[in-house]
């Protein structure tokens, strides 16, 4: 449960590759960003943890907050104020907000790029851009409908709704299983001399990388999938995995109908000099 609530922030390093079109030198400039995210993240994600266990005092008082927020509590018991409670708060606030205008562009802008390559029901309707604007109105539309639906559950359980962001995890490492089992496969029945490399690279340790990240992954798709307490009722079952189950489940039966009829693959656009 603690590995699943901690995970989703690691994936915060493909937020880059979401610009790579805007971006010069996107070859290196992108994965070395991706690896800059994760260290800058893991070290001030471990000192706000560190800073967090010495601030905590008794879990329970924490856990039992009227606030029904703990760390709310944690920020009182630290301060000693009300005052400061809040102004920690507020900053902890402020960068959700921020965030989230930074999730809702790359859900938006992920959106846009399949619908673009024909990848999702509605592709039509979903590519297209807004002339006076420039942006894709329609996508960031349907990702804000989605998002605020989905935010619709936390009214009826909080529980649910944790669980059901789960999915973040299960998505993602998903996603990044089936690329990378590939690209190792590759690497392991193509003859060096046959392979073709990019100007970022990390030579020998690419293989052990790989290893370590599929495993990596492989745990956190099991463990995004378990409910978040020992005694599973129907409130407190984690749908997360019938979701995603179900989700597949459409993905292949819309490519069988239509995805195989029409999509030819990334689109790559280019401009004259």
């Amino acid at each position: 449960m603690s590995f699943s609530g901690s995970a989703p922030w690691y994936q915060l390093a493909d937020v880059q590759t979401i610009t790579a079109e805007e971006v010069d030198t996107a070859s290196t400039v992108v994965p070395r960003s991706m690896l800059a995210s994760v260290a800058l993240n893991g070290s001030l994600g471990f000192a706000i943890v560190t800073a967090t266990l010495f601030c905590l005092g008794n879990e329970q008082d924490a856990l039992n907050s009227p606030t029904g927020f703990p760390f709310i509590e944690v920020f009182a018991n630290a301060t000693g104020s009300n005052a400061g409670a809040n102004a920690m708060t507020s900053v902890i606030i402020a960068a959700m907000v921020f965030a989230t205008v930074g999730f809702l562009a790359t859900a938006s802008r992920m959106a846009w790029a399949f619908a673009r390559e024909r990848g999702l029901p509605g592709s039509s309707v979903l590519a297209k851009v807004e002339p006076r604007t420039s942006l894709p109105l329609y996508s960031i539309g349907l990702s804000t409908v989605i998002s605020l639906l989905l935010a619709l559950i936390n009214i009826g359980s909080s529980k649910a709704f944790n669980a059901l962001t789960s999915l973040v995890v299960a998505s993602f490492y998903s996603s990044f299983l089936l690329a990378a089992t590939v690209f190792l496969h590759k690497k392991l029945t193509t003859p060096a001399t046959d392979m073709t490399y990019g100007p970022f690279q990390i030579g020998r340790a690419s293989i052990p990388v790989i290893v370590l990240s599929l495993i990596y992954s492989i745990i956190g798709i099991f463990f995004s999938f378990w409910p978040p307490t020992s005694k599973v009722t129907a409130v407190t079952m984690n749908w997360s995995v019938v979701v995603f189950n179900g989700v597949l489940l459409f993905s292949l039966v819309f490519w069988a109908i239509v995805g195989r009829k029409v999509y030819t693959g990334p689109i790559i656009e280019t401009e004259k000099i």
